[in-house]
């Protein structure tokens, strides 16, 4: 069972929830209003035809009465019903589309408003459910209000007044039998909340699970690993099916004791109309209607809980996301940010002291550092692995915020000006590619969107990979699967340079990638990457010594300090870490 603080954090995150949801309606205040309508049709449709009907029944056996009479009232009451709901539904579909398009965009934003380092400690597969089931919520919960809940309390409130009118007794009886039904719910409802958080735990900790190993598939197939991963997923599903028993078993007892309850009240109200018809025939009608009344309210009182447990999980599964939407980004924008401009692409690490927030270690990976770039320089960073040249790169791209000193780009310190300009003007090669599961064209395109044809195709050309994508089935419309899986290594790096070429960004940041190609690409990928910093600063964590050798200046990091710098003829002729590093160089690599 969860402790009562856990229990409290999930209704103040519910409250949340809720208070986003209003504003989100009130945004959309026009069809919210006629959606109202919705109950509204619930009085015509359910209470006042019901009482017309009893009218004339009653009628049928009085001298005196004539049932038809009472029927225009019935028809009109029937026609304002099928109006007020054709309005009413007509609008609510109108605004659940346009909400959930706008809580599927702000899911997103938040999403993309997220640090790397959240990305890298999250599992895409759950994001992504935590992305869809937000706006689903809504949905969810604007049914249960507007169709459910809406009619739910016009019927009650209109079908008291008309019944108290003709006989307080009934009417008294009815409040009696509603609050007791309600009062059992509520009871029942906050008895089983905790049960539902675990049970909503346990199915988030086996979709997490269940998305890693799909994500990880082709791990799984080679390492023929698929029994080991049906084992962890069974024991993730264990706990999910014990939380579901004990909520379902629990559900079944109650569902049992409501009908109790509604069927003791059921028959005081035939023992009190009959008393009341025969003490005054005149009440036959309205005894007629309550009966009626009476048995339709117990079935929307019967269903009125798994109403509310329905609400309560969908607020459950939207709480992840509520929970990340409240939260600050990370890496905020300044008030006044402005646009980087760049004009020579001179780079400068003044002072930088940097540690990560979420290490263990008392040790910053930087404590002071010195490093200026030239521009048109390229610079080599190498050094022992966890030196800190990813993270050098990491900052330079401000996917992190420093503790001290400032890193500028032609004298503009990159926390005063906006991340998008910075990041507009490095184009970023990643150690390990990532495409997105569309077509060639678009990954290439995807620096510069409104790209032509001529300039996609000429910056394909210039990484040297124009050849292999018109080789493809498709060509330049051929889709590259998730991650790009369906290119080779080599292909998928001549594709991302190329897609940095077309962004024609005047600052380079690469990332060399360490896996051995076979000849032909590593030369036309080196070839590729030389065109591309052709005029250029760049700035390259260098593990190919092809590479190494032609850089303006390499600069040695380790342990986060740059202990050696220069040219490779004089660092080999220093005899210092660089040389240490080089003589232990494999296969045209140098090892980290």
């Amino acid at each position: 069972m969860k402790n009562k603080s856990t229990t409290d954090n999930s209704s103040h995150i519910n409250k949340q929830t809720l208070r986003h949801f209003a504003v989100v309606w009130w945004s959309y205040r026009t069809p919210a209003i006629l959606s109202l309508l919705i109950g509204v049709q619930a009085f015509f449709n359910s209470t006042l035809v019901s009482f017309w009907i009893g009218k004339i029944l009653a009628s049928l056996g009085q001298s005196g009465e004539e049932p038809l009479q009472y029927l225009p009232y019935l028809v009109v009451t029937m026609v304002l019903g099928v109006i007020c709901n054709y309005i009413g539904f007509k609008a609510l579909f109108i605004l659940q589309p346009k909400a959930m398009a706008f809580l599927e965009t702000e899911a997103l934003t938040a999403l993309l408003n997220r640090s790397i380092g959240f990305h890298n400690n999250s599992v895409a597969g759950k994001l992504v459910s935590d992305g869809t089931l937000y706006p689903s919520t809504f949905a969810q919960l604007s049914n249960a209000f507007f169709i459910t809940l809406l009619q739910f309390a016009v019927t009650i409130l209109s079908g008291i007044i008309i019944i108290s009118f003709h006989s307080i007794l009934l009417g008294l009886l009815v409040i009696a039998m509603t609050f007791s039904v309600l009062g059992v719910v509520y009871y029942q409802t906050v008895r089983a909340t905790p049960l539902r958080e675990e049970r909503h735990a346990a199915r988030r900790a086996m979709t997490s699970n269940l998305a890693d190993t799909i994500t990880n598939a082709v791990t799984v197939k080679t390492f023929a690993q698929e029994a080991r991963e049906l084992t962890s997923h069974q024991s993730l599903a264990q706990p999910l099916m014990r939380f579901r028993t004990r909520d379902w078993t629990r559900m079944a007892g109650e569902g049992s004791r409501r009908i109790a309850v509604l069927m003791a009240f059921q028959a005081a109200f035939i023992f009190l109309i009959i008393h009341l018809v025969a003490k005054n025939p005149g009440l036959l009608a309205i005894g007629i209607f309550t009966f009626s009344y009476a048995l339709s309210l117990a079935s929307r009182l019967f269903d009125i809980g798994n109403i509310v447990r329905g609400v309560e999980d969908a607020l459950l599964d939207a709480s992840d996301m509520t929970r990340l939407i409240n939260l600050k980004p990370e890496i905020l924008d300044v008030s006044d940010a402005k646009h980087l401009k760049v004009s020579e692409g001179t780079v400068s690490f003044n002072g930088v002291t940097f540690k990560y927030q979420d290490s263990t270690s008392t040790d910053s990976v930087f404590s002071n550092l010195e490093l200026q770039v030239q521009p048109g320089e390229k610079i080599g960073l190498v050094g022992p692995s966890g030196g800190g040249k990813s993270t050098l790169t990491r900052l330079l791209l401000r996917f992190e915020d420093i503790q001290s000193g400032a890193i500028t780009i032609d004298g503009q310190d990159i926390a005063t000006v906006s991340q998008s300009s910075l990041r507009e003007s490095i184009s970023y090669v990643p150690q390990e590619p990532l495409l997105f599961h569309r077509t060639v064209k678009e990954n290439i395109a995807y620096g510069k969107p409104d790209a032509s044809e001529s300039e996609i195709h000429t910056a394909a050309r210039q990484a040297n990979a124009y050849e292999f994508i018109k080789t493809l089935p498709a060509g330049f419309d051929t889709i590259v699967g998730e991650r790009g899986v369906k290119l080779s290594g080599g292909q998928r790096q001549r594709v991302a340079i190329a897609r940095a070429v077309l962004k024609n960004a005047p600052i380079i940041v690469l990332d060399e990638a360490t896996s051995a190609l076979d000849s032909e690409s590593e030369v036309l990928i080196q070839d590729a990457l030389w065109k591309l910093m052709a005029g250029r600063t760049a700035i390259v964590i260098a593990h190919r010594l092809s590479t190494i050798q032609k850089m303006d200046r390499i600069v040695v990091l380790d342990n986060g300090q740059i202990v050696e710098q220069g040219s490779h003829k004089e660092l080999l002729k220093h005899g210092g870490t660089y040389a240490k590093l080089w003589a232990h160089q494999s296969g045209g690599f140098i090892e980290d």
